[in-house]
């Protein structure tokens, strides 16, 4: 049984014991013509069919707070594990992105050096250029 059908549940009983202590409740009442002991009885009898129904009424109630303190209690697990999940997504580092493979080029026959060094060009001033 889910947690949601077990409080709603609990909560129909609930309203059902409060129904029946309200019915308690309205039919009685005192008749002068009886005797002073009958009258007592019958309030005795009314006392005890009252208490039974709020001891009634208290147990559905302590079951619905335990119920609800167990939700209570689950969904603050729940958030927990949330933050400790978003912090480990925080603090957890990038993936390293694959390097791609560089096409290698052949390598060719060196050139053959020249004998003789290559003398360097001068630039020629822009005055001299004139």
């Amino acid at each position: 049984m889910s947690a949601s059908n077990k409080v709603s549940q609990l909560q129909n009983k609930i309203i059902q014991i409060k129904k029946e202590l309200s019915e308690i409740n309205k039919g009685e009442t005192p008749l002068p013509e009886f005797i002073d002991t009958t009258n007592v009885l019958r309030s005795n009898e009314h006392l005890q069919k009252a208490n039974e129904a709020k001891s009634t009424l208290l147990t559905a109630y302590e079951d619905y707070t335990t119920e609800l303190e167990n939700l209570i209690s689950s969904v603050s697990k729940i958030r927990g594990n949330i933050a400790s999940l978003k912090s480990r997504i925080k603090t957890r580092k990038k993936p390293i992105k694959k390097v791609k493979k560089r096409t290698v080029k052949r390598k060719t026959k060196p050139k053959s050096r020249r004998k003789t060094k290559s003398k360097t060009r001068r630039r020629k001033s822009r005055k001299s250029r004139r």
